[in-house]
C-alpha cells in the first residue's frame, strides 16, 4: 500500500514539474483566483450569486450588447479593470474565431454594440467590476447571432509560429518569444495579455505577462485541465499600427 501511495505522489509530482516547466499550473480547489482572492470560476457561468450577464442582440445585425444585472436590476456604475470598464471577450465554439473588446458602456448599464460573427454558437464573456464589488466579475454564456454562417478570415497558427509580415512570434509552453524587442507601449496595463479557451466547455482563462528578456513574454497561468486551447497573445508592438496585435495560437495540452 505504502509503495502504491509513494508512486501516485512520484506520478503526481512529476505533472506539476513538467506544469511548472511549461509556465502554468493545473487549477485546484485549493488554488485562489487573483483580484479580491475569489477561486476562478473560468468564466463557466452566466450568474454568480445576484449578478448575471445578459446579451442582447441588435437586430438582424451580428452585434451584441453586454449588461450586467444585480438581483434583477441593470448595473450602472462599475470601476476599472486593467484600464477599462468592461472586457468583452468572444470566441466562436469552433475555435475559429475571436475578439476582445473593451466598448464603452451608456448610462443605463449596457454596452455599445460589439460586432461578432453571424450565424454560430459563440461564447461570450465579460470582466467587469460592478459597483458594491466584486472588484472582478468573471461571466460567461453562450448566443448564437441571426443571420447566414459567416467563415472565419482569422489567421490561427497550429504549429506555435505565428507570422505577420517582419513580426515573428514563437510559443514555448507559455513563453512567447518576439523576432524583435518589444518597445510598445503597456496593454491594459502589463506589457501584453493572454486569453485562453479551451474547446471542451469553452473554459476562458486570463493572464498578464511579465518581459523576462527585451522579446519574451512570460505567463503563469491557472488552467481548467488538459484539453484543445485557442490562445490569444495581444500587445502594443510600438509600430504605427490601428490597434495592438493579435496573435492567435491553437494547439493541445
Amino acid at each position: 500500500m505504502k509503495s502504491r501511495v509513494l508512486a501516485i505522489a512520484l506520478v503526481v509530482a512529476g505533472l506539476l514539474a513538467i506544469a511548472a516547466g511549461l509556465g502554468l499550473r493545473v487549477f485546484t480547489t485549493d488554488d485562489e483566483g487573483h483580484h479580491d482572492g475569489r477561486e476562478s470560476t473560468f468564466a463557466l457561468n452566466s450568474a454568480l450569486g445576484v449578478d448575471e450577464l445578459v446579451v442582447e442582440q441588435s437586430g438582424s445585425d451580428a452585434t451584441i450588447s453586454v449588461a450586467i444585472e444585480r438581483a434583477g436590476q441593470p448595473v450602472t456604475e462599475f470601476g476599472e479593470v486593467h484600464d477599462a470598464e468592461m472586457h468583452v471577450y468572444v470566441v466562436r465554439d469552433d475555435l475559429s474565431w475571436f475578439v476582445h473588446v473593451d466598448p464603452e458602456m451608456s448610462p443605463d448599464g449596457s454596452s455599445a454594440p460589439v460586432e461578432v460573427i453571424s450565424g454560430e454558437s459563440l461564447r461570450v464573456v465579460t470582466q467587469s467590476a460592478p459597483a458594491g464589488g466584486p472588484d472582478l466579475l468573471e461571466l460567461g454564456t453562450d448566443v448564437v447571432p441571426g443571420g447566414p454562417s459567416t467563415p472565419s478570415d482569422q489567421y490561427i497558427t497550429t504549429d506555435d509560429v505565428w507570422i505577420d509580415g517582419d513580426l515573428t512570434i514563437r510559443r514555448e509552453g507559455f513563453d512567447f518569444v518576439l523576432s524583435e524587442p518589444w518597445a510598445g507601449d503597456e496593454y491594459h496595463g502589463a506589457p501584453a495579455l493572454l486569453t485562453l479557451f479551451r474547446a471542451d466547455d469553452l473554459a476562458f482563462v486570463h493572464d498578464h505577462a511579465t518581459v523576462t528578456e527585451p522579446d519574451r513574454f512570460r505567463f503563469n497561468l491557472d488552467l481548467p485541465g488538459r484539453g484543445e486551447y485557442l490562445a490569444a497573445l495581444q500587445f502594443n508592438s510600438g509600430a504605427t499600427s490601428d490597434g495592438p496585435v493579435t496573435a492567435l495560437f491553437r494547439f493541445e495540452l
